[in-house]
């Protein structure tokens, strides 16, 4: 299998300790492994930073987190069949499960990333929603990367105001980068995004005019009600904004040349002069109280979806449930 170092945090379960260790824990991230899967391979470190990290913060948590993991490609570990439809049901590894009170609660669902393994069981620890706590948290490509200015994080509260609005209120076209903070192919061509932004950036301020085109960005995977309403339904995706609605989808998506280059044409194709002067303002993320105030409105609706559905599949019909003044 693959080793867990001395003083490592990961616990390593074989069949037998498999049930007591679950008995014994009221929380456990559980990991079924093959030592020869490479995508386990690259997850073993960020596993166990994580798990360090969640021992390290115990007295911040209301219930104490545990990491463990089993080589399931181990022939006498198979033996449990812990990948049967009729047990854990997965067909593919790493298969992470969450465990509550000795049993399997639900699969996980979360990122694999050491930041997304650490908010997610702390969430379930402390009792709170862990997709709720991410509306809160709010993950970007680009917050750390570089500034508002260079390329711009958009999200719900700022999109539209931003964005859609006539081209005589702010006379600016808008590149935007539609992506997911999970996506390898976005995380990698992240850099050619913010070099475009800066190349155009440099490429007006030669010309010594005003910027007319700016690149913002936004993660699709985390406010995916926005780009459903502009028919984006991949990612990366790149569009064009300007006088208040889309006006193109970009085909041929490469580096930051492919980006500058249809950037340009975009200008040239649409922006007006008679509409007046772009304003270059820079756009300010959101508050912790408008994130928190957006992230229950989001709970409140996924909570009346799940229990729409829910009632579907049982054949009654759905009541609404109202909160008394």
């Amino acid at each position: 299998g693959i080793k867990e170092p001395k003083g490592s945090k990961v616990s390593v379960l074989n069949k037998d300790l498999f049930q007591r260790f679950m008995n014994r824990n009221p929380l456990v991230l559980m990991e079924f492994y093959a030592p020869w899967c490479g995508h386990c391979q690259e997850m073993a470190p960020k596993y166990r930073e994580a798990a360090a990290q969640l021992a390290a913060k115990k007295s911040e948590l209301a219930v104490p987190v545990k990491f463990a993991k089993l080589d399931d490609g181990d022939e006498y570990n198979r033996e449990a069949r812990f990948g049967a439809e009729d047990v854990y049901n997965y067909s593919s590894y790493p298969a992470l499960f969450v465990f509550k009170d000795g049993k399997m609660d639900t699969p996980y669902y979360g990122g694999r990333e050491v930041e997304d393994l650490v908010d997610h069981m702390t969430a379930l620890a402390n009792g709170k929603d862990p997709w709720e706590e991410e509306k809160k948290r709010r993950p970007g490509l680009y917050k750390t990367k570089c500034g508002q200015e260079v390329v711009a994080e958009l999200e719900p509260e700022t999109f539209n105001s931003s964005l859609v609005i006539p081209a005589t209120e702010d006379n600016t076209v808008w590149i935007v980068e539609f992506y997911s903070d999970r996506c390898p192919f976005c995380q990698s061509l992240s850099p050619e995004i913010i070099k475009a932004a800066e190349t155009l950036d440099e490429q007006y301020k030669s010309q010594g005019i005003k910027k007319n085109v700016r690149i913002a960005a936004l993660n699709s995977r985390v406010f995916d009600d926005v780009p459903e309403v502009w028919g984006v339904t991949g990612y990366p995706w790149v569009t064009a904004f300007y006088d208040g609605t889309k006006i193109a989808d970009m085909a041929g998506l490469g580096g930051a040349q492919s980006v500058i280059d249809w950037a340009n044409r975009m200008v040239a194709e649409h922006w007006k002069p008679e509409n007046g002067e772009p304003k270059d303002k820079v756009i300010e993320l959101a508050s912790e109280e408008v994130r928190a105030a957006h992230a229950r409105e989001w709970k409140l609706n996924y909570d009346k979806e799940q229990a729409k559905k829910k009632a579907e599949e049982a054949g009654e019909e759905y009541v609404e449930e109202t909160v008394e003044e």
